[in-house]
């Protein structure tokens, strides 16, 4: 492994687990039993490494956001799609944790920021048309923006949501928990389906923490 990823998959699970405020480019360092001068040579700091962490995170949301349009078919679809997109945002968690925090001390990553958002909101928007002309909900006009907006924050700041509830939850089970949060926010544009719908949901929700 080249010694600049090993820098950056070091230091993402660092940021993960212990916070990117908690840890400085010399704890970085000492973690890699690298000399910080060694590791100014690949990254002059912390941010570069941070703002090279998002790199990594912007191409691979991208790859999972824009291979959607029209590949989203069904209800069963659309979970496990939410589930992909939960489970890469928990796989750079700390970005997350305190996005208002973080893009205020680091501005670069705003636009950034920005970006992935726009492509979650095209991605939902995708998925929801395609379900709409599939006859499986029908949206109000009116709604629909307010609504994609509200996907969009579950997608967003789930995370964030978990550190002030103070829960203990594994990542297998709060992504879990985070899918049937998301989905059971389109059951009742799903009309006359939508009972069954609920019922399929819970079902798979208990069959995938049980497991």
């Amino acid at each position: 492994m080249k010694t600049r990823d090993r820098i950056l998959d070091i230091s993402l699970t660092l940021f993960n687990q212990e916070g990117e405020a908690a840890l400085s480019a010399v704890d970085i360092a000492n973690a890699l039993d690298m000399s910080p001068g060694n590791l100014y040579y690949h990254f002059k700091g912390k941010e570069p490494i941070i703002e090279a962490l998002f790199g990594r995170f912007e191409d691979e949301m991208a790859i999972i956001l824009n291979g959607t349009h029209g590949a989203v078919e069904s209800i069963e679809d659309n979970w496990v799609f939410v589930y992909i997109v939960l489970e890469e945002i928990y796989d750079f968690r700390f970005f997350y944790r305190n996005v208002g925090e973080l893009v205020g001390q680091y501005p670069a990553l705003a636009k950034r920021f920005r970006k992935v958002l726009a492509m979650k909101r095209r991605a939902i928007d995708s998925v929801l048309s395609v379900l709409e002309q599939r006859n499986m909900m029908s949206i109000d006009k009116r709604l629909r923006a307010a609504l994609i907006d509200q996907l969009v924050s579950t997608l967003t700041f789930w995370l964030s949501f978990d550190v002030v509830e103070g829960t203990d939850r594994s990542g297998p089970r709060l992504i879990h928990d985070t899918v049937l949060r998301f989905m059971l926010q389109i059951v009742p544009y799903m009309g006359a389906d939508g009972q069954a719908v609920l019922e399929r949901m819970l079902e798979r929700h208990r069959q995938m923490v049980s497991a």
